[in-house]
C-alpha cells in the first residue's frame, strides 16, 4: 500500500485570501474607434463639401460631430489606466489614489437598457473627496472639456459615492471588484 504524501504547506494556501497585486485597467478601445473615428469622418466630410460648394453654413453641420469626437477622444488613449488599485489606494483617472481607510464599502451594480448591461463600480467615502484623495492628478484643461469616466454624487450624511464605468473599460468587473477588495480589507 502506498501511503500519499499531503503538501500542507501547497492546502493551506488553497483556504487562503489572494495577496493583493497591483493592477490598472484602460478603456476598451474596440468600443471607441467607431464613434471617435467616425465622427471625425462624418465632421471632415461635410468640412469638405462646405468648402467645394462654396456653401460655407454646412461648416456648422460639421462642429456636430467634430464635438462628439472630441468628447469621446479620451477613450482612444490605449496606455492611460482609467482604474486601478494598490497599496496606496484605490485609483481613478482625473481623481488620483483614494485613501483605502476613506472608503466605506465597493459595490458593483448592474442595470440593463435594452440588450446592453451597464455595469458601475460604486465607491462610497467616509470623507468628502478633497480631503480622501492622497496622491491626486492633474489634469490639463484640455481634456477637462472632455467625457470622464466617473460620476460623483452626495448621499445622506454627507458622505460622497464615486460611480465608476466598468462597461466602458477592459476586464471582467467582477474580476475587478475582487482584486479592489483584496487590497481594501487586508
Amino acid at each position: 500500500m502506498k501511503e500519499q504524501v499531503v503538501d500542507k504547506e501547497a492546502e493551506s494556501k488553497g483556504s487562503e485570501k489572494p495577496a493583493p497585486a497591483p493592477f490598472t485597467i484602460g478603456y476598451d478601445r474596440r468600443n471607441s474607434e467607431a464613434i471617435v473615428y467616425g465622427c471625425m469622418l462624418l465632421a471632415g466630410l461635410f468640412a469638405v463639401v462646405s468648402v467645394v460648394s462654396g456653401m460655407y453654413l454646412l461648416l456648422f453641420a460639421a462642429l456636430g460631430p467634430a464635438v462628439i469626437a472630441y468628447w469621446h477622444f479620451p477613450m482612444l488613449e490605449k496606455k492611460r489606466p482609467q482604474l486601478g488599485a494598490n497599496e496606496d489606494g484605490l485609483f481613478v483617472d482625473r481623481i488620483g489614489f483614494i485613501d483605502w481607510g476613506a472608503i466605506r464599502m465597493i459595490d458593483l451594480t448592474r442595470t440593463s437598457v435594452r440588450s446592453i448591461e451597464l455595469i458601475k463600480l460604486n465607491v462610497l467615502l467616509t470623507r468628502p473627496l478633497e480631503d480622501a484623495v492622497t496622491q491626486g492628478q492633474h489634469t490639463p484643461l484640455w481634456k477637462r472639456l472632455t467625457m470622464r469616466n466617473w460620476k460623483r454624487s452626495k448621499r445622506e450624511h454627507g458622505r460622497e459615492l464615486i460611480s465608476v464605468n466598468l462597461h466602458t473599460l477592459v476586464g471582467d468587473p467582477d474580476e475587478v471588484l475582487t482584486r479592489i477588495r483584496t487590497f481594501k480589507f487586508v
